[in-house]
């Protein structure tokens, strides 16, 4: 008995060597993840930095002399100034928005008791399974009835409601986690249901406010559908119409696309970094700063 079960047991070599196999495919398979994901930025930035020319013979490769001048010709002449100060108002009043409706609201459905809570959370969650497609119509007649076409307050309002419901499903579930300890010793310090949410609450959760942030700015900022349908005037549309403008205009002219479409894609990348610490932070630092 004692020879055979120790003829069972790999030896250590053969352990380490199964070890290293399974540690090599796993960042095998990180390296493919990371490569198509990086490699089609970068694949944008390398025809940005072209001429037409040489975007035509050599498409996958680095130029072999980057033009800045592309960024310049782009900027003006897809109108980038005016668009993106639309894009940037828009986005920063549809995240205020979120920010002060999502906040009462998911601190509400998960810490208070009242009746018809759950079939309140319910329609939250139903509601996000209704693609905005399917609401153009009425959305728009609405939109027209109170006087809001062509409006950058208006659109940021239906922005808002449109990414409310996954920001509070989101909200909600970061106030279920933290403890109920918490708001009792404030209740007994004499702290109201306000002062909890402001003072004890957010701090904590600040991890999902970094989440419902991020979602909401891409989800804004790259928002073709409803700018389409309800901003119809140039002097009030946003980047991505300003972006199918001018590949309409501009259709032969690849390089200078390129170079709007980094435009339009370092803030995001620039916001999600910064928030990225900030969410890292937020989940190390938690109850022991608050």
């Amino acid at each position: 008995m004692t020879m055979s079960s120790t003829r069972d047991v790999p030896p250590d070599s053969s352990r380490a060597f199964t070890a290293a196999l399974e540690r090599i495919g796993i960042y095998a398979a990180l390296a493919i993840v990371l490569f198509q994901t990086l490699y089609p930025l970068l694949w944008v930035l390398f025809g940005s930095l072209k001429t037409k020319s040489e975007l035509i013979n050599n498409v996958w490769g680095p130029p072999t002399s980057p033009i800045l001048d592309n960024y310049i010709q782009a900027w003006q002449m897809a109108e980038m100034g005016t668009r993106i100060v639309n894009s940037v108002t828009v986005t920063a009043l549809s995240l205020a928005i979120l920010i002060l409706v999502v906040t009462p609201c998911s601190y509400a459905l998960a810490r208070l008791r009242f009746p018809g809570r759950n079939i309140v959370t319910g329609l939250v969650v139903g509601s996000m399974l209704v693609p905005p497609q399917v609401l153009a119509i009425p959305l728009f007649m609405v939109a027209r009835d109170l006087g809001i076409i062509n409006s950058t307050i208006g659109i940021s309002f239906i922005y808002a409601a449109s990414i409310m419901p996954l920001s509070i499903f989101i909200m909600r579930s970061f106030f279920l986690s933290l403890p109920f300890d918490l708001e009792d010793a404030a209740r007994v310090d004499g702290a109201g249901r306000v002062a909890i949410l402001v003072r004890i609450m957010l701090p904590l959760a600040r991890p999902g406010m970094a989440l419902i942030i991020i979602f909401g700015f891409i989800e804004v900022w790259n928002d073709f559908f409803l700018a389409f349908l309800l901003l119809r005037q140039p002097a009030v549309q946003t980047i991505p119409l300003g972006l199918v403008n001018f590949f309409q205009q501009y259709d032969s002219l690849w390089n200078l696309y390129f170079a709007a479409l980094m435009i339009t894609t370092l803030p995001v990348i620039l916001l999600f970094v910064l928030m990225q610490r900030q969410f890292i932070a937020g989940l190390t630092a938690g109850a022991v700063k608050a």
